[in-house]
């Protein structure tokens, strides 16, 4: 009895923004490590630590064709946010990418492709 007392006052603890928009890029293989490195280095994001380098090791052996998704929770602008990545190999070395968050967290990874983008061209 007592705990379900204490249970009903506790601070409810922070719910993650819904998932509501996606965007997405190709990349070559050699790539992904960079960009989700990139991403998880955006002081905008609190990613899990092994965040892209979980990733990043394993898109080399998905077979062309195959997809995967990776869930990772963590912030955007400090509130809880969750991140779905979707990878699916296109060709041998060609993954494409689609990140699935809530609105303003894909502007942002928006921003960054966009910015990966033309520092790989230049």
């Amino acid at each position: 009895m007592l705990k379900f007392l204490t249970d009903l006052f506790k601070p409810e603890a922070p719910k993650a923004q819904p998932i509501t928009s996606e965007t997405s890029m190709s990349f070559a293989s050699i790539e992904v490590g960079p960009f989700l490195t990139r991403l998880a280095n955006n002081p905008r994001f609190g990613l899990p630590a092994n965040f892209a380098a979980s990733i990043a090791d394993e898109v080399p052996g998905l077979a062309r064709d195959a997809t995967r998704r990776w869930k990772a929770d963590g912030g955007f602008d400090g509130a809880p946010v969750e991140l779905v990545i979707e990878v699916f190999m296109n060709g041998t070395d060609a993954p494409d990418l689609t990140f699935f968050s809530s609105q303003a967290a894909i502007e942002e990874i928006e921003r960054e492709l966009t910015a990966f983008a033309e520092a790989m061209e230049g």
